[in-house]
């Protein structure tokens, strides 16, 4: 639970603020957020909006919410894509990173909860994000009910870090990623990233081209390569910079469209 230190003036302006994915849960996402004060709750709820079997769960646990006069909002993502989803819980947490953030990772499916976890690690220190476990009261097997009734325990879960690339390195993936088939020589990459500012050369070397290389080598490819984000191979005359599967997928949720952080 939140401790707010009364001669701390910035604390308390600050939200209790909770994210939890939906499933087919109520009392696990209502309960932990009235027991703990909440302000507000973010809801990620199914973006496929026609497959989506937690509608009444949504639906109760707005009622709920609003009843105990907490404000809830919703944030659309695909349950089954562990990428949207990061996509999704990141734009919370950048939204609010001037609040308390308090995660729900007991909640919704098991690719929303090993995203909410990730997320917690990832952003860390970006804001003030705590994750916890709802612990219910029982599990239930009736149909078309709730999985689980009542609350017996909440209890914080340790924080661990995940790194996550710069964002230079980011807008550096999505320069490649314009390109077709995620590939781009390193030329081309060299100038785009001396244009957008990602890299930068002495006015006043000798050798600006080399210059470009060298800092485009020390400060993007191989931070890039050491993340395994892109892979570089020989064609002819020519070093040729493709995307990998997993420069793709941190794409999805690190790329130009959330990258509002240092914009705040």
């Amino acid at each position: 639970m939140l401790t707010i230190d009364t001669k701390d003036t910035s604390q308390l302006e600050m939200l209790r603020v909770h994210i939890a994915p939906v499933g087919f849960e109520v009392d696990r996402i209502v309960l932990p957020a009235k027991k703990m004060r909440a302000d507000r709750v973010w809801l990620v709820v199914h973006s496929k909006k026609a497959e989506d079997m937690g509608t009444p769960f949504k639906e109760a646990i707005e009622q709920q919410l609003r009843e105990a006069r907490i404000e809830c909002k919703f944030q659309e993502a695909n349950r089954t894509d562990l990428f949207d989803t990061l996509a999704a819980l990141r734009e919370i947490i950048l939204k609010e990173k001037g609040n308390a953030l308090f995660v729900n990772v007991s909640v919704g499916s098991k690719i929303q909860a090993i995203a909410s976890t990730m997320v917690c690690m990832m952003f860390r220190d970006t804001a003030m994000i705590k994750m916890y476990y709802a612990v219910p009261d029982r599990y239930t097997t009736q149909p078309r009910k709730q999985e689980t009734e009542g609350l017996r325990d909440v209890f914080m879960l340790p924080d661990y870090k995940i790194e996550k690339p710069d964002d230079i390195l980011v807008a550096c993936l999505a320069l490649i990623g314009e390109r077709k088939g995620g590939r781009i020589s390193k030329k081309e990459l060299k100038d785009l990233a001396i244009e957008n500012a990602l890299i930068h050369i002495d006015e006043k070397t000798e050798h600006p081209e080399q210059a470009g290389y060298m800092a485009l080598n020390k400060n993007l490819i191989e931070p890039l390569l050491k993340w395994k984000f892109i892979r570089v191979e020989k064609s002819g005359p020519r070093h040729i910079v493709y995307l990998t599967a997993d420069g793709i997928n941190a794409l999805k949720f690190l790329g130009p469209g959330n990258m509002v952080e240092n914009k705040r």
